[in-house]
């Protein structure tokens, strides 16, 4: 009777360590069709006819979004003035959005992943959010000055900003190879998703500070780990699998780093960003570090709150005090 009761308690610590992903939740009954609404299609094929009647369509189509496109995004008014079809004829003569049109019909000839993996997004979003109205997604070309773009309503995608790193207009613009890894198709999703999140829940921290930020960042990164909770951990983070394992392997010695050198509390910008921001690398722990590793160490210490407090993801958003999370987190890595 012993040995069955010792057994029975060693299967039931191996099932608990084995526990899956509480955020990998099921979500196959809730139903989404978001459709990806190619605007820039449609826009541009008015480039050979721009009049007031074939504008006029698009406007009608896409309510509110035709006009704040053309007032935030390409600044060319209303297209009720005259002067608005001046603008146009200049932005659809323009070198850089010639070829942007050019890259993104090759590259996007076809949007069915992009569409997948954000209705999917989308579910986890409604799983959480039930009341959340999902918005109309449309892409667009601005030349090379908008990613994601949220309006009433609506999410506009630039797609230029997602020709991949391998986009020879990209070299053109002489845009570094770091920042090319992030102009890749597969994180669109990701950055629609990271742009409601920021709206939803705007950073508002007492202090301006490191740590404050790194942790708002790791809100962030578990916020998208639920929303895609079958994407794999590298996309998310837009690291390589050597990057991540440092990360790992390093993660003591970063947190003591961070404590011992006045990291933490810093309020310098040029500090935080150097510790949050997309870069080579993480300037002050070496060439050998990825970049954003405060980000990263931001989620282990969100986790661990998570964990220790059993909060809900819900919960977890709301909570706008970064401090009260650290302290709670009780995140001491070995």
């Amino acid at each position: 009777m012993q040995r069955l009761i010792i057994v029975f308690i060693v299967v039931a610590a191996i099932l608990a360590s084995c526990k899956s992903n509480p955020l990998d939740v099921n979500v196959s009954d809730i139903d989404v069709n978001v459709p990806v609404e190619r605007f820039d299609q449609e826009f541009y094929a008015c480039s050979n006819n721009v009049s007031f009647s074939t504008i006029g369509k698009l406007a009608d189509k896409y309510p509110i979004f035709f006009d704040l496109y053309n007032l935030r995004v390409i600044s060319c008014g209303s297209y009720s003035d005259q002067s608005y079809y001046e603008c146009l004829r200049v932005f659809f003569s323009d070198y850089s959005v010639v070829e942007a049109y050019d890259a993104v019909n090759k590259e996007f000839a076809n949007c069915d992943d992009v569409q997948k993996t954000l209705n999917n997004g989308f579910r986890h979003m409604l799983y959480y959010y039930p009341d959340e109205k999902l918005p109309r997604v449309v892409t667009f070309v601005a030349g090379f000055n908008q990613s994601i773009v949220l309006m009433d309503d609506y999410v506009g995608i630039g797609l230029e900003k997602y020709l991949g790193t391998d986009c020879k207009l990209y070299d053109m613009l002489q845009i570094p190879e770091f920042a090319k890894r992030e102009m890749q198709r597969n994180r669109i999703p990701i950055d629609v998703m990271s742009e409601w999140f920021r709206d939803k829940h705007p950073y508002k921290p007492e202090t301006e500070n490191l740590v404050n930020t790194m942790i708002y960042n790791g809100m962030l990164l578990y916020f998208l780990e639920a929303m895609f909770p079958d994407m794999a951990e590298t996309d998310r983070l837009m690291y390589t699998d050597e990057e991540l394992r440092y990360c790992h392997h390093f993660e003591r010695d970063m947190w003591t780093s961070m404590i011992e050198n006045g990291y933490l509390f810093s309020t310098d910008l040029f500090t935080i960003r150097k510790f949050t921001e997309n870069a080579p690398f993480t300037s002050p722990f070496g060439q050998e570090c990825p970049a954003r590793v405060a980000n990263w160490t931001g989620l282990q210490i969100v986790k661990a709150y998570v964990k220790n407090n059993e909060v809900s993801l819900t919960g977890l958003l709301e909570e706008t005090d970064y401090q009260k999370i650290l302290n709670l987190s009780e995140y001491n890595p070995k």
